[in-house]
């Protein structure tokens, strides 16, 4: 169970700069890559920071540690000769450093690093930030944050949805986010968990920090979404659906084999927002869904509906320069090697679609050859205007005027269009839908729960924190060692469980409040040492009936 998490407990001095000491997100590590003002490098051969006589660096092989005075305006570490060397203004203070460094506050928890900025503001980090070499380019070092899932999720959540969208919203984002953080898709860096950008989760650092989303992290505390055999979800999300999300399968390639479709995923299927909408396979019913606007609950997007236009000559110009970019991917067959080689375009159409009606398979015919482009973000990124890519790949064709030919693109929705819609869960949010309806909706057969915690024989009382929308709760309790006897403490209530090998359900309705919980579990086993375990989480939200 939980199989892709990896809970540890800090437990090293570094972790004092969090400032934090509550509950389950309080004690997950995240390590996130931070890039430059325009997210374009996550590599530097240098980097500043301010306010040096509130920070400290160490060479963590070695413990040396060089503290700054108040009179030092700005700190300096440089990659000289594939080791590290730190100037105080520009004097040199220490210089061969191998491996790693670690920056980490004195006071407030928070980090600036010079000349870095997000919305406008200085940069702002809380946690530690590790200046990690690169095992690309020993020449450059990765600025690493690490920092508690809580802190990270309080840089995320306000930059990922909008505030206006309401609490609702905000914790089904918070949720979604922090699933994403526990079991991202994939790992494309070696020196770090998660990037800052659209590439993985938008994180911003302290400086962006919102009180109302802080209060959705808050309630939403430790909880994520995970599928009927409790594992946790891929909690995909995208700004705007058009009314109808679409199957995994059809979005996304295999992250190891790159096979397109992808596996099937039960949970992240194909919805449409009103069950009266048919399926959208066909270029006749995607035709009447995306040239008209019923109502749905991303209707309010900006992206909700969309048209482009090009003449033929444009068309040609751009797609002659992005089959080539995008025969690098794979997903085009045969591969585009010269702009020369791409002809005169004679038809564009779609050659199979989602039930979202996304096309995950098109054909461009030009009079020197036939192209098959596959996958939706391929597809985008073939068609763009002024450089940039299709908002979705849901999208219907009308070519207008066969003299003079002009193609024109109505479409719907904005990003991949799996799972929840960020504006879909904003109307829900004002409809009155609570947040585990909002996700129930976009991930189908979901329960929600608490991270698991691990509870071992020769522990005191482990504590968990969550809250309830009702009354209602069972603790989930995986049981590998053979453990006899629990004891578990509900808002300080009492009960003792038996337990048998494998999952242990335990139903603790007459025990739970509306809002926090606190919950504590001990071993109860005289002969359970520190290498027999349980592990327990909180079931706070059973699946829907289909």
């Amino acid at each position: 169970m939980f199989k892709k998490i990896r809970i540890f407990l800090i437990i090293i001095l570094l972790v004092a700069g969090m400032c934090e000491v509550n509950a389950v997100d309080s004690y997950i590590p995240v390590r996130v890559g931070i890039s430059d003002t325009k997210f374009q490098k996550y590599l530097y051969d240098s980097i500043e920071f301010n306010n040096p006589s509130e920070i400290d660096i160490m060479d963590p092989s070695t413990g040396y540690t060089v503290v700054f005075d108040e009179n030092t305006k700005i700190v300096r570490v440089v990659s000289e000769n594939n080791l590290f060397s730190v100037y105080s203004d520009d004097k040199l203070l220490a210089k061969n450093i191998y491996g790693s460094l670690y920056v980490r506050p004195k006071h407030d928890c928070l980090i600036s690093i010079n000349n870095l900025k997000r919305k406008g503001k200085q940069a702002l980090y809380r946690g530690y930030i590790e200046l990690k070499r690169s095992e690309k380019d020993i020449s450059k070092f990765a600025v690493v944050n690490i920092l508690s899932l809580k802190s990270y999720l309080k840089g995320v959540v306000p930059n990922e949805m909008p505030v206006r969208f309401g609490l609702e919203a905000l914790k089904a984002q918070t949720v979604a986010a922090r699933n994403y953080a526990v079991t991202p898709r994939v790992k494309a860096y070696k020196e770090f968990d998660l990037c800052d950008s659209v590439a993985c989760q938008v994180y911003y650092g302290a400086n962006t920090e919102d009180e109302l989303s802080n209060r959705a992290i808050e309630e939403t505390n430790g909880i994520i979404a995970v599928d009927k055999e409790y594992n946790p979800i891929l909690a995909l999300y995208s700004s705007t659906a058009g009314g109808y999300t679409e199957s995994y399968e059809y979005s996304f390639s295999d992250p190891k084999t790159r096979e397109f479709p992808s596996e099937h995923l039960s949970y992240l299927v194909a919805v449409p927002d009103d069950k009266n909408f048919k399926t959208l396979e066909t270029d006749e019913e995607a035709e009447k869904f995306y040239t008209s606007k019923p109502e749905a609950f991303d209707d309010k997007s900006p992206y909700y509906r969309w048209e482009k236009e090009w003449s033929k000559e444009e068309l040609e110009k751009v797609l002659s320069k992005t089959l080539i970019a995008q025969s690098k991917t794979g997903f085009v067959v045969p591969q585009l090697l010269n702009s020369d080689d791409f002809g005169s375009l004679e038809s564009i159409k779609a050659l199979k679609r989602g039930e979202s009606g996304k096309i995950i398979k098109l054909e461009i015919k030009t009079d020197k050859n036939t192209f098959t482009v596959m996958k939706e973000l391929v597809i985008r990124r073939c068609f763009q205007k002024n450089g940039i890519s299709l908002p979705s790949a849901n999208f219907v064709i009308t070519k207008i005027d066969s003299e003079n030919p002009v193609y024109k693109f109505s479409g719907g929705g904005f990003g991949h269009g799996v799972g929840l819609s960020q504006w879909g869960a904003g109307k829900m949010s004002s409809l009155g839908y609570s947040y585990d309806k909002i996700l129930q909706h976009y991930y189908k057969g979901i329960l929600l729960s608490t991270i698991p915690m691990k509870v071992k024989g020769s522990s005191k009382e482990v504590e968990q924190e969550f809250y309830t929308l009702d009354k209602k709760a069972q603790i989930l309790i995986e049981n590998p060692n053979k453990i006899k006897e629990i004891r578990i403490k509900v808002n300080k209530r009492e009960l003792n469980a038996k337990l048998s090998s494998g999952k242990n359900l335990i139903n603790i309705n007459r025990y739970v409040e509306k809002g926090l919980n606190k919950v504590s579990y001990s071993i109860m086993d005289e002969d359970a040492d520190y290498n027999k375990y349980i592990t327990a989480s909180v079931i706070v939200k059973e699946a829907q009936d289909e």
